[in-house]
């Protein structure tokens, strides 16, 4: 099975799927991710929940009619899914443990995120950066003697997927989500995109205002994605015929 269909059998319908208390390992593609978990597809088969992350992987899934129900945009952030997450960790009172982006950081959005929800209760963080394989082994042990009830890793595709199948193969029971660079982007205030940007969803052009080295990451896979879907739908169409 290749990336394509695993992630087509994957896509969630609504955002019920994404609550914390089901104990779901979910992960995100966007055009970049996708590129490379093309090269990884074996890792991604652990995950109960691949969501499309971006307005253009979301069009072409719909455009070839890739589920039986229209896809939305999921992402783990402030634009998405990361509200409804936190205000059910809160209502039914789930630990939150935040790892990845670099010690500064992730220390810095923790802050953010207590003031914004006080009553979430954080149980620890730290960065997704390890000096060795020994230190990587000895965080996920020790997240699985800690149990916290949901995870949250932002340590880039496909480090923060391996992590995540890793934590579960080690005995981890709870909720994990790749977030991608949202430790990093809330490091400063709660609601990276201004308003009006996602309201009439310019955040790809907003990230390459914003963020060094993004439109040239783009460049290379935006294009290498759309070759990768297409290539891959026009095989399924011969098959079909």
């Amino acid at each position: 099975m290749d990336i394509y269909n695993i992630l087509t059998s994957k896509i969630p319908a609504s955002i019920e799927e994404f609550d914390p208390r089901k104990k779901k390992l979910i992960t995100f593609l966007n055009p970049h991710s996708y590129t490379l978990a093309f090269k990884n597809t074996e890792l991604f088969k652990g995950f109960d929940v691949i969501a499309p992350d971006g307005i253009l992987v979301v069009f072409i899934l719909n455009l070839v009619k890739a589920a039986t129900f229209k896809i939305k945009r999921f992402s783990c952030d402030m634009t998405s899914i990361v509200p409804y997450i936190f205000n059910i960790a809160i209502e039914s009172k789930l630990s939150v443990y935040l790892l990845g982006s670099d010690a500064d950081s992730v220390g810095q959005s923790t802050k953010v995120f207590k003031n914004n929800f006080p009553a979430l209760n954080i149980t620890g963080f730290r960065s997704g950066y390890f000096n060795s394989d020994a230190e990587r082994i000895a965080t996920i042990h020790s997240l699985v003697a800690k149990q916290p009830d949901m995870i949250l890793i932002g340590m880039g595709a496909i480090l923060q997927e391996a992590m995540a199948v890793d934590l579960r193969e080690a005995g981890y029971t709870g909720a994990i989500y790749t977030c991608g660079g949202f430790l990093h982007q809330t490091k400063k205030e709660i609601n990276f995109y201004p308003q009006f940007i996602n309201k009439i969803n310019l955040r790809f052009f907003y990230r390459i205002y914003k963020e060094n080295g993004f439109l040239k990451r783009s460049i290379k896979t935006y294009p290498t994605f759309c070759f990768l879907i297409f290539c891959k739908v026009l095989r399924l169409e011969k098959k079909r015929q």
